[in-house]
Parts: C-alpha cells; sequence; structure tokens
C-alpha cells in the first residue's frame, strides 16, 4: 500500500509502562499505527492515543476493557482516544442498594451506554471510532494515504489460454453429464431421488458455467465445470457400483486403476523442468491439484476398508476430477512457449517456501492467541510436502494457509453488511497487487484468475467473495517474490508523494517513534527485526 520495502528497515519499539509485565494484542493496532507513521516520516499527536488489535489487512479488531482504557486516557490528560469501530456501546455494571425490613439488598444491573456521550459528558474526553490504521493515521498526523485507481488490463496470451482450457472443460462437463442420465436408468428405485438431486446440482453447475463462459469468466467457468464434473462421475460410479456382482471387488479395482493414473500423472508433473517464471507458478498449480487428488484416493481406499463404498465412490469421483483440473493446468503452460528463457532450478524458490511456511505458521499462532480456532491442515499438508521436497504445491498450499487464517481473523464478529463493505476495498488491494506484479513482469496467473472467480460471488456470497480477492492479493505478490529470485533484483517501488495532507500536518525529523503508554492502556508488546539493508461451502476453486 505504501510501496515501501520493509525488508531494508529496523525497527525498535520502546515501551515505558509502570506494570512490570504487559501483554495481549490490544496495542496491536497502536503499533501498527507508529510503524506506518515512522516509515513515512510523520509526527504523531502525543494526545492522541488508541486502542485495538490489528488485523493482517490492516483493519482494527475488537477489545475489552474499553471503559477502563478511555477512563485512563481522560486521567493523562489525552484529547482523543481512538477505538475499533463497532464498540461504540458498551455494557457496564451497576449496583444499587435497595432497602429492605431486614437489611439491605445489593442489585447488580447491567447498563448499555455509548461511550463516546459517555466519555464527553463525564471526562470532556473525545472518542472516535476507527476501522483500519488508514483512519488512525488521519487522527495521529493528519495526514492519509492517497486512495490509487488503478486498472489492469488483461493479459492476451492468458486470456487466450484460459479461454481454450474452459472450451475444452466444459465440453468435458456437457459429456460427463450425458453419461450420468444415461446412467441413471440402470439404478434401483430406492436410490432415483439422490441420484436426481445430484443430477440437479450437476446441471444447475453446469448452466451457472456456460453464462459464464458467455461473460468471458474463463476460469470461473472452469470451477463450475469442475462442480459438474464430480456429480456427473459420482452418479455414474454409483450406478456402476449398484449394479455390479461383487461391489468389493469392482470399487477395489476401480480405484486402483485410478491411483495408478493419478500416480503416473505426479511422476510427470514433477518430471517437468519449468524454463519460464510462468511455468513455476502454472506447475505448482498443477503440482497442487494432483497432490489433492492423490489425498482424496487416500480417503477412497479409508472408507472402502471401513465398507463406507458410497464415501469411498464420492472421494474416488472427486480425484477423477481434480486430477483432470491438473492436466488442464499441464495445457496452460504450451501458452507460454514464447516466454521460454532456460531451464530453472526449482530449488531457488525453497527459501520462499520456507518464509510463506512460517508466515503461515504466525498466521496461525497469532489467530489461536485471540480465540480463533484456525484450521492448520493446509500448514501440515505445506509442511509435509515442503519435507518432501515438493516445494511448488508446498507454497501453493502455504500461501492458501496463511490467507485463510488471516481471513478468520478479519472477519470475526462481522454481519453481512460489514464483509460485503470490506470486499471493496479487499478488491483494490487484489488489483493494485497484480498491477504491481505485472509492473515488474510477472504474469501472475492465479491472481488473476482469483481476482475473476472473486467478483462471480459479490452478490449472493460477500464472505467467499473476500476470501477470493485476499487470495489473489497474496498470490500477486508471490509471483513477484519468484521473479525476484530468479531476477536477482528488488522489485521495491519506492513512492514519493503517497500521502497528503487531510488538515495542517507536519513531518518529523525522526526516523522511529518513540511510544510511551499509560498502563492499562498498552496490553500488547512486540518487537520486530528485519534483515538490515539500508535504514534502520461446496464451492471448490478450478
Amino acid at each position: 500500500t505504501i510501496g515501501k520495502n520493509l525488508d531494508n528497515y529496523d525497527f525498535f519499539y520502546i515501551i515505558r509502562s509502570d506494570a512490570p509485565i504487559i501483554g495481549g494484542p490490544s496495542a496491536g493496532g497502536a503499533m501498527a499505527m507508529a510503524t506506518l507513521a515512522a516509515v513515512l516520516d510523520l509526527k504523531a499527536d502525543k494526545k492522541v492515543i488508541m486502542t485495538g488489535t490489528i488485523n493482517p489487512d490492516g483493519s482494527i479488531g475488537p477489545v475489552g476493557g474499553i471503559l477502563e482504557k478511555v477512563h485512563a486516557a481522560a486521567q493523562n490528560n489525552m484529547s482523543l482516544f481512538l477505538i475499533p469501530s463497532g464498540q461504540r456501546i458498551i455494557s457496564i455494571q451497576r449496583t444499587e442498594k435497595e432497602e429492605l425490613p431486614f437489611g439491605i439488598k445489593i442489585v447488580s444491573k447491567t447498563e448499555r451506554v455509548d461511550i463516546v456521550d459517555y466519555a464527553k459528558k463525564k471526562w470532556g474526553l473525545t472518542v472516535k471510532e476507527v476501522k483500519n490504521v488508514d483512519e488512525a493515521l488521519e487522527y495521529f498526523t493528519s495526514y492519509r494515504i492517497k486512495k490509487e485507481t488503478i486498472k489492469i488490463k488483461p493479459n492476451p496470451v492468458l486470456q487466450r489460454a484460459m479461454k481454450n482450457m474452459s472450451s475444452n472443460l466444459l465440453s468435458y462437463a456437457q459429456d460427463k453429464l450425458a453419461v450420468a442420465k444415461d446412467k441413471k436408468k440402470y439404478v434401483p428405485y430406492e436410490y432415483e431421488d439422490n441420484i436426481n438431486s445430484l443430477l440437479q446440482t450437476a446441471e444447475k453447475r453446469l448452466k451457472d458455467a456456460e453464462d459464464l463462459y458467455k461473460k468471458g469468466n474463463y476460469y470461473s467457468t472452469s470451477s463450475y465445470a469442475f462442480i459438474a464434473s464430480i456429480q456427473s462421475e459420482y452418479i455414474k460410479n454409483l450406478a456402476d457400483l449398484l449394479n455390479a456382482e461383487s461391489k468389493e471387488d469392482f470399487l477395489d479395482n476401480l480405484i486402483s486403476k485410478e491411483e495408478d493414473r493419478i500416480d503416473k500423472m505426479k511422476t510427470e508433473i514433477q518430471s517437468r523442468k519449468p524454463d519460464s517464471m510462468t511455468d513455476i507458478e502454472i506447475l505448482a498449480t498443477a503440482a497442487e491439484r494432483i497432490t489433492d487428488a492423490k489425498s482424496n484416493i487416500k480417503d477412497a481406499w479409508k472408507n472402502f476398508y471401513n465398507k463406507n463404498y458410497f464415501d469411498s465412490v464420492y472421494f474416488l469421483s472427486y480425484a477423477t476430477e481434480r486430477a483432470k483440473t491438473a492436466e488442464a493446468w499441464l495445457e496452460i503452460e504450451s501458452a507460454f512457449a514464447d516466454n521460454k528463457t532456460k531451464e530453472i532450478d526449482i530449488e531457488r524458490i525453497k527459501p520462499l517456501v520456507e518464509r510463506r511456511i512460517e508466515d503461515a505458521l504466525s498466521a496461525i499462532t497469532y489467530a489461536q492467541t485471540i480465540g480463533i480456532d484456525a484450521d492448520t491442515k493446509k500448514l501440515e499438508k505445506a509442511q509435509k510436502e515442503y519435507e518432501n521436497q515438493e516445494y511448488q504445491s508446498a507454497l501453493i498450499d502455504a500461501v492458501s494457509a496463511r490467507a485463510e487464517a488471516n481471513l478468520l481473523m478479519e472477519t470475526r464478529g462481522l454481519n453481512e453488511k460489514e464483509i460485503r463493505d470490506r470486499t471493496i476495498s479487499a478488491e483494490r488491494e487484489a488489483i493494485k497487487a497484480i498491477y504491481n506484479s505485472e509492473g515488474h513482469g510477472a504474469v501472475p496467473v492465479l491472481a488473476i484468475s482469483y481476482l475473476e472467480y472473486a467478483k462471480t460471488f459479490l452478490d449472493s456470497e460477500p464472505a467467499t467473495a473476500l476470501k477470493y480477492f485476499k487470495y489473489s492479493k497474496d498470490f500477486a505478490k508471490t509471483s513477484e517474490d519468484i521473479l525476484e529470485i530468479f531476477n536477482k533484483k528488488t522489485t521495491e517501488n519506492e513512492k514519493e508523494n503517497i500521502i497528503e495532507p487531510v488538515e495542517k500536518g507536519e513531518k518529523a525529523n525522526a526516523t522511529y517513534i518513540v511510544l510511551s503508554f499509560i498502563a492499562g492502556i498498552f496490553l500488547g508488546f512486540l518487537f520486530g527485526k528485519s534483515n538490515r539493508k539500508g535504514h534502520k461451502f461446496f464451492l471448490f476453486n478450478f
């Protein structure tokens, strides 16, 4: 957002407090704001103070003890207290005495109070809500970060490749559905309702795919065709299973054949050597898809041995179609033949994979410290792939794991309207990340694809849209990082005029800010140090 490469800075945070021990995330927003002001060389108003956790997207998260913190700010002669958006109404406990014939009864009552009005009347302190560090920066420094209007141009090579792929997959899904409808005739009567339900889902998703293709949303077309194909394959396999003389022998043979095919495809993907930057991302995507297929084959076997044949057939069907998507991604690689240079040593992305796994671990750990039950399965998968030297698929899973953990933190406690509001800035951030990535010479295939996919959910499922906008942003940055590794140059894009005054602003001469927090307000401690280089549902993505 600010065009600074933070690897070029060391950050030192000095905390002064009467308390011997401090901890917790409540000052995350203040620390982030202070860091932003320091990097932008702006002076912070010492009469302004804030509380709130910091989320990965820069939004300010909820905290407790707001009344006590506001009171402490008033006692220390602060003029403005910033609190997280949505927390101006708080509950306070009041006790009242009631005289009884033989004693006194203490009654405790809960009262809802508007802290903005309460603080102004009781202490003369102004309290304002802020949604993110950008808003906080305006109150602290009287400067704002400029909002840029950016448009990204379609990549004609990628557009043609995605169009061809989606057209092929659409035809493939249509053929699959025709076979499934034919197989329905041989399904025993007692299973007809279930089969009809599956057919309706397949038909609906296929119709969605056809509509998306007409609109030019080719990645989304492929994703919906993928869903339809899973349902159709499931119907076909179920029908064959129900009519098999020996269900056990039939399914054993079917899983074995598909497992052999997937293993061969995985070997082929691993044997392919990238010879362009774009190849790395495309092959990484194919590798992640085939690993997913292999994982579902294992689930098919597990259910087979437990005699859960219907579940086994589902996992088998998913694996079959997931392998098809891996194959489709391999076909895209040929579209970028003109960009080929020389064979690239994939081992060189190993440090990047390590960093992304560390990032995912940090995000999940932080989420857990603030009470969010973040799923670790994708991280564990990335770690295992890394150990097996499957760096490309490990990279995809690590980036996804971090994005998902961040999303949980950013959306906790939000209602649908608030999530919908978040999609606006998330889309803007994704577009900017793609713009920056392309500006440095990358072709962020996944980022562009996820941006398109996210837009299809804006009206119907804002939470899903937000998820894929976040994916888009993170994968755009990853494409840029890959380019930097092999080009041996920094992609930093320092910008001089990224801020503008809100009112009268004053820049500081210092390159760091020392923050002094009063006890009870600052409840978190953070020390970060970078390398010294200069300055101190039932939806699947295809």
